[in-house]
């Protein structure tokens, strides 16, 4: 045996030791990283939505802000798809996010109120081990609830 391809199996040998502790602490961190992205990109999207009620709940000349059901629709097309109008093929802003999980409303103060309430979904296991440093973290169980109150304009 050369010493070439005594250190190859020895490297390969590490590999096989290392190799599953590196993926026990990186999948945790991508997970977790994942859910960041999903909030803030439901977030962003309840926010724009939110501000589009809010330039548009104002029609005619009661002084009254309304939510019409045509602004309401489009709102909801602004947070699932990221346009106003749209064919229901379009990509969603989160994966299985649907209008009942989107609450709008419009008090007659003036104030359009819009929130989501998602439950995350994890891409690889529901439930990350924690080793001992406490109780297991239930991801599965994650509620991502993004909200935002503007003032109609």
């Amino acid at each position: 045996m050369t010493r070439r391809s005594y250190a190859l199996g020895i490297a390969a040998v590490e590999m096989v030791i290392v190799l599953p502790l590196v993926l026990l602490l990186l999948t945790p961190v991508a997970e977790i990283g994942r859910a960041f992205i999903q909030y803030s990109r439901l977030s962003h999207r309840v926010q724009v939505g939110a501000r589009f009620v809010a330039d548009n709940a104002y029609k005619g000349s009661t002084g009254v802000p309304s939510l019409t059901p045509a602004v309401r629709q489009q709102a909801l097309n602004l947070v699932l798809y990221g346009k106003s109008v749209s064919s229901g093929q379009d990509p969603l802003a989160v994966p299985e996010l649907t209008a009942d999980d989107l609450f709008i409303e419009v008090s007659s103060s003036g104030l359009v109120t819009l929130s989501a309430d998602y439950t995350y979904r994890p891409m690889i296991a529901g439930v990350l081990p924690l080793f001992g440093f406490g109780d297991d973290l239930d991801i599965s169980a994650l509620k991502l609830r993004p909200r935002t109150v503007m003032r109609a304009l």
